[in-house]
């Protein structure tokens, strides 16, 4: 029997989980609502009607559909995190429709999606022209979709505390192997978040002592925790010109690329579970090395004379691009050719399963490297029996078939953005790095995007809109949708 929209309708629990989840971003809409009205600024009837909108296909959904059961199946949790980002995005685009600077609807649903999959690319070219209630609403889509907008249903609902918060907790969260720390997924989801919030606080209070207003400092604490890179300011975090507030940043867009669950146990008192876990220390490692690479390749081309300000522009340049933050603080396009390759190269890595970043992950790349070792010792010694660990944990033969798979199609997407933008009469370089960009969810420019993404052609923007939704998401609980065989019993 096939998916049929009979069975869909009353008997999936989907519309009734994406009624909550609408309700949810109609109260966080609350907020920016409420800043336009006390600053009396003209955005708040976008807002307005966001809220009304999305309260009211929420409480449609929630309440016609409200005796399904809540239990999911394999397929409605792929389906329920595709439908509800694609949702929160489109709710979220009315207020950019309707600012005082309005943008089209391919820049609005470019800026949303761009916003909740902590891309950062930007369609605005004047960042510091818009109100202080479109800024912070730009900083909470990073920071809800750092670690997922159902994640922060799961922990508020107990109805998800079931094998379906399983399912859609692994479909949602990053990496190849998804730990949990307690038994029950409510409380996994709520641990996680509490120490996402906690490093979120520390980082405000780390800004504010470095003279940072404190709108600016909740905005960009937001932005850097979810590793998302919308700054309140043109020139990113250039605009402070500030070695201190550059270094923290630096520091927690390093934080944000570990794995949330070994931060919770280090906070727990296993400290020593950070530095034994070899993925940690691959990503460091890789910082390190290309830290000291890109420093000297910005020295040898005649940029910072002083070795402590090459030292935090590069630690902060290769902390934004492995991150996938995408915040700014030098002009690295102007660094050499070295730079730009190692910072593509970044892009594509990615940091640590498990963070809010995006890319393909160290995990991941570091599986494959294993994985090669191992082919090339069979080679030798045909009888050799070993067995690839990632993170202390055994990866199967199944797993290492879905990473070639991810890693394969992962650059296929990669190309297929290039060639479209190079198809529109840009440069090469610049249509690579710019889809590795959105791809990898980093939201770095460089060339033609260099000052934002504003102003490509509507089709791109879509179809980078969909390599960000689809990076984020980790591919296959997207692309699973257009399988005939997914719609069928």
């Amino acid at each position: 029997m096939s998916y049929s929209v009979s069975r869909f309708r009353f008997s999936s629990p989907v519309p009734r989980i994406c009624g909550w989840l609408l309700l949810l971003e109609s109260i966080m809409l609350l907020l920016p609502l409420a800043l336009a009205l006390i600053e009396h600024e003209a955005d708040a009837a976008g807002f307005l009607v966001a809220v009304g909108v999305s309260a009211a296909v929420g409480l449609f959904g929630a309440l016609w559909f409200r005796h399904t059961p809540t239990r999911l199946t394999r397929r409605d949790a792929y389906l329920l995190i595709t439908v509800i980002w694609i949702l929160f995005s489109l709710v979220s685009m009315i207020p950019f429709m309707m600012a005082s600077a309005p943008l089209d609807a391919p820049s609005a649903f470019f800026e949303s999606i761009s916003g909740f999959t902590t891309t950062g690319a930007t369609t605005i070219s004047d960042v510091e022209g818009q109100s202080r209630a479109i800024l912070l609403w730009r900083a909470m889509t990073q920071w809800l979709g750092g670690l997922g907008i159902v994640l922060f249903l799961i922990a508020l609902l107990p109805a998800l505390n079931d094998s379906g918060g399983i399912m859609m907790f692994n479909a949602e969260i990053t990496g190849m192997t998804h730990d949990k720390l307690h038994p029950r997924i409510k409380q996994t989801a709520m641990s996680i978040w509490l120490v996402y919030g906690v490093l979120t606080l520390l980082l405000i209070m780390s800004l504010l002592a470095g003279g940072m207003s404190f709108f600016d400092s909740v905005c960009q604490a937001m932005a850097t925790l979810s590793t998302g890179g919308f700054s309140t300011r043109n020139a990113s975090i250039a605009a402070w010109g500030s070695p201190y507030i550059a270094t923290v940043i630096a520091l927690f867009m390093t934080i944000g690329g570990m794995n949330f669950i070994l931060l919770y146990n280090a906070c727990r008192g296993r400290w020593r579970e950070l530095w034994s876990n070899d993925i940690l220390r691959v990503y460091l490692s890789i910082i390190l090395v290309t830290m000291v690479a890109i420093g000297v390749s910005a020295a040898l081309n005649g940029h910072y004379s002083g070795f402590g300000d090459a030292l935090v522009s590069s630690f902060f340049h290769v902390s934004s691009a492995i991150t996938s933050t995408g915040f700014c603080y030098s002009d690295f396009s102007a660094w050499g050719s070295l730079a730009v390759m190692l910072t593509i190269l970044l892009m594509v890595i990615g940091a640590c399963a498990g963070s809010t970043t995006g890319a393909i992950k160290v995990d991941r790349i570091a599986a494959a490297f294993k994985s090669m070792r191992k082919q090339l010792t069979f080679t030798i010694y045909p009888n050799h029996i070993s067995h690839i660990k990632i993170g202390g944990k055994e990866v199967t033969a199944d797993m290492m078939l879905r990473l070639g798979a991810f890693i394969g199609i992962y650059l296929t997407l990669l190309t297929l953005g290039s060639v479209v933008m190079a198809s529109y009469g840009y440069d090469p370089l610049d249509s690579l790095f710019s889809s590795a960009s959105c791809v990898g969810n980093n939201g770095l420019g460089y060339g033609a995007t260099g000052s934002g993404f504003g102003t490509l052609p509507a089709a791109v923007k879509w179809l980078f809109s969909a390599e960000m939704l689809i990076g984020r998401l980790e591919i296959f609980t997207v692309l699973a949708l257009f399988l005939p065989s997914f719609w069928r019993k």
